[in-house]
C-alpha cells in the first residue's frame, strides 16, 4: 500500500518495550503538534540479549508495520534496533525517512567535551561497537570505552527504577569507565534515562563526574529538521492528539508501566500481533 504523506501523518517510534518513551517525551517537547504512532514490541522485550540477526529482523517488522501504517517518518528509538536494523531498513525503504539514535548520541557527546567518551548500552549494542564508529567517524582520534549493562532494561520494564538495586547495576557499570577516565557516557540504551537518579547516585558514590548524553533531543531535533525540509511539520497551532500506543505483549500491563514512567496517563492501548 502507498501513502501520500501529509504533514498530518504521523511520526512512527518503535522499541522493544518503554525505553522508546524517552524519546517520544521529546517529540511531546519539542513537536507538540505532532500525531505520534508507537509501538512497544513487549513480546519480545529485552533485545539486547538477542542474536543481532534476530534483532535485524524485528526491527524491520517493525518498521514493515509502521510504514505500512502511514508512518511519515519512522524512529528506531532504540541503540539495539539502530545497531542490528537500521541499515537495511534504509536499504528495503530508500524513499522513507528512518533514524536511529546512534548517530546522533555520537554527535552530541563528541560536541560536548574534548575528552574519552564511554557508552553504557545493551550487550548487543557494546558488542556491535556502533557508537564507537560513529564517534570516529566524527573525531577519529577519540577514544571510546562501550560498557555492555544487561541487567538495566530489565530493571525499567519491571518499574525498578529508583531502588538499591538500579544503584548496585549502575556501580557495576560505571566502575570500569570510571577506571578508564572517561568524560561523557552515552546512554546507548533509550531505557537508561529513566535510570537517572540511580546513576546519578552510583556516580557520586564512585566520586565520579561524567556528563551523562541522552542521545533523544539530539535525535527528534534531527527527525524536526527532516520534516521541515519536506514541508512534513504538523501546523504548531494544531491540537495536541493522544498517542496510539501498541505493544506486541500484554497491553494493560504496558498501559501501567508506560503510565508511570510518562507521569500520566498513557490512555488506550492496542494489543498487535504482527504475525496476522
Amino acid at each position: 500500500m502507498t501513502f501520500v504523506l501529509t504533514p498530518d501523518a504521523p511520526i512512527g517510534v518503535f522499541d522493544s518495550g518503554l525505553g522508546g518513551l524517552s524519546v517520544l517525551r521529546e517529540i511531546e517537547r519539542q513537536l507538540p503538534a505532532e500525531r505520534i504512532h508507537y509501538v512497544a514490541d513487549t513480546a519480545n522485550v529485552p533485545y539486547g540479549d538477542k542474536p543481532i540477526e534476530v534483532v535485524r529482523a524485528l526491527a524491520l517488522k517493525l518498521t514493515d508495520y509502521l510504514i505500512e501504517s502511514g508512518a511519515k517518518i519512522v524512529i528506531m528509538a532504540s541503540g539495539t534496533s539502530t545497531a542490528a536494523g537500521l541499515t537495511a531498513a534504509i536499504q528495503k525503504y530508500p524513499l522513507t525517512d528512518i533514524i536511529g539514535t546512534i548517530d546522533s548520541g555520537a554527535r552530541t557527546a563528541v560536541h560536548a567535551s574534548p575528552g574519552d567518551i564511554g557508552v553504557v548500552a545493551t550487550n548487543a549494542t557494546a558488542r556491535s561497537l556502533a557508537f564507537t564508529r560513529a564517534v570516529n567517524a566524527i573525531d577519529p582520534e577519540r577514544r571510546v570505552v562501550e560498557q555492555g549493562a544487561p541487567r538495566f532494561v530489565p530493571l525499567v520494564e519491571s518499574g525498578l527504577t529508583e531502588c538499591a538495586e538500579a544503584v548496585d547495576a549502575s556501580l557495576e557499570y560505571l566502575r570500569p569507565l570510571a577506571r578508564a577516565g572517561v568524560r561523557v557516557i552515552i546512554l546507548g540504551c533509550t531505557h537508561f534515562p529513566f535510570l537517572d537518579a540511580a546513576l546519578t547516585q552510583a556516580a557520586r558514590d564512585l566520586n565520579f563526574q561524567p556528563l551523562f548524553v541522552d542521545p533523544a533531543a539530539e535525535t527528534v531535533r534531527d527527525v524536526k529538521a527532516i520534516l521541515d525540509r519536506k514541508s512534513l511539520l504538523r501546523d504548531p497551532q494544531l491540537p495536541h492528539t493522544p498517542v496510539r500506543f501498541d505493544a506486541t505483549g500484554d497491553p494493560e500491563d504496558f498501559g501501567r508501566q508506560a503510565s508511570v514512567l510518562l507521569k500520566r496517563d498513557a490512555g488506550v492501548v492496542n494489543l498487535l500481533r504482527l504475525d496476522d
